[in-house]
C-alpha cells in the first residue's frame, strides 16, 4: 500500500509540470497563430489553454486574446463572454484597479462601440482603461514642473503645455508600457479646434498605417467624406520631419466640420494628430497645427 502511494504521489508530481507545460505551449501558439491572422487556430489554442488551467496572469493573457481573436471572427458575444469572465476574475484575484482591467476595459470598450454601436459605453470604457493606466505607468517626464513641457519617456518626444492658442488639458496612457499615449488640446477661442497627438508604435509600413488610419475614420464617422491626401513635411531643430495629411469633411451642427489626419513616422514611434474645427476656421487651424508642430520637441532622427 505504501508503495503505491508513493508511486502514486510520483505521478502526480510529473504530471502538474506537464499540464502547466501544456498550456503554456497552447497559450504561445494561440498568441503566433493571431499575429499570423489565423484566427480559428488562435481561439481552438486559446480556448485549450484556459480549459487546461492557465493560470494567474496568464489565464488573463488568455481570455483577453480568445476575445481578440472572436471579434477578427466578428463573434461579438464569444468575445464579450471572454471579457467578462477576464473581468470577473481580475477582480477577485488582483483587484478592480489593476493593470489588467485597464486593458479588459479597453476591450470592453471596443465590443460596446462595434457589437452595439454604443459610443457613449465605448468612450466610458476607454476612460476607465486610461484612469487606471494613468494612474500606474510610468511614462510621463514632469521634471519641468506644471507650466513645462512634459516629456514622454519611450520616444523622447517633449510635449509643450501652449502651442499657439493651443492648450493642452488632457494626457492618457494607452497600453500597459506607456509606448501608445495621447494628449488633447483645444484653443483658447472656444469651439474652434481641437487636436488630439498620439505617440503609438503601429506594426507595418507607413502607407499600410496611413490607411489604416483613414479607414478608422471612416468606420467610426461614416459621414466624413474624404477630399485629398498629401504629402506634409517642416523642418525641426533635429532635422526634417515627414509625414502625410488626409483631409475629410462631413456636415455638422452649424455648418461644414473638418477634420484632418497628420501621420509622421519616426525611427520606432510614429505621431499623429487628429484635428476636428469648422471648415470656415479653416486659416486660423493651419496656425494652431504649425504652432504645435513648432513646439514639439523633437528626438533626433
Amino acid at each position: 500500500m505504501k508503495r503505491f502511494a508513493f508511486a502514486l504521489s510520483c505521478m502526480l508530481a510529473f504530471a502538474v509540470p506537464a499540464a502547466a507545460q501544456e498550456w503554456r505551449e497552447a497559450l504561445t501558439g494561440a498568441e503566433k497563430a493571431l499575429a499570423e491572422q489565423k484566427t480559428g487556430e488562435a481561439i481552438k489554442l486559446f480556448r485549450q489553454a484556459l480549459d487546461g488551467g492557465a493560470e494567474g496572469r496568464e489565464r488573463v493573457r488568455a481570455w483577453h486574446g480568445l476575445a481578440g481573436a472572436a471579434m477578427q471572427a466578428n463573434d461579438f458575444a464569444a468575445a464579450e463572454k471572454a471579457i467578462e469572465d477576464a473581468r470577473a476574475y481580475i477582480a477577485e484575484r488582483f483587484g478592480a484597479e489593476d493593470l489588467a482591467m485597464a486593458g479588459n476595459r479597453q476591450l470592453y470598450g471596443v465590443v460596446r462601440l462595434r457589437r452595439y454601436n454604443d459610443r457613449e459605453g465605448a468612450r466610458d470604457a476607454f476612460a476607465a482603461a486610461a484612469r487606471i493606466r494613468n494612474a500606474k505607468v510610468d511614462a510621463w517626464d514632469e521634471s519641468e514642473g506644471p507650466m513645462g513641457a512634459v516629456g514622454h519617456k519611450p520616444s523622447g518626444l517633449r510635449l509643450p503645455p501652449r502651442a499657439g492658442a493651443l492648450v493642452q488639458f488632457r494626457r492618457d496612457i494607452n497600453n500597459d508600457d506607456g509606448t501608445d499615449v495621447s494628449l488633447a488640446y483645444r484653443a483658447s477661442r472656444a469651439g474652434a479646434i481641437s487636436v488630439t497627438l498620439y505617440i503609438y508604435r503601429p506594426p507595418g509600413e507607413f502607407r499600410a498605417v496611413f490607411e489604416h488610419e483613414k479607414q478608422t475614420i471612416r468606420a467610426f464617422n461614416p459621414s466624413a467624406i474624404p477630399h485629398r491626401d498629401e504629402a506634409h513635411a517642416f523642418e525641426t531643430k533635429a532635422g526634417k520631419i515627414e509625414g502625410r495629411l488626409a483631409r475629410f469633411e462631413y456636415a455638422g451642427q452649424g455648418g461644414v466640420i473638418g477634420s484632418r489626419l497628420y501621420l509622421f513616422p519616426l525611427k520606432r514611434d510614429y505621431v499623429k494628430l487628429r484635428v476636428i474645427f469648422r471648415l470656415d476656421d479653416e486659416a486660423f487651424v493651419d496656425a494652431q497645427v504649425a504652432a504645435l508642430l513648432a513646439a514639439i520637441g523633437w528626438p533626433a532622427q
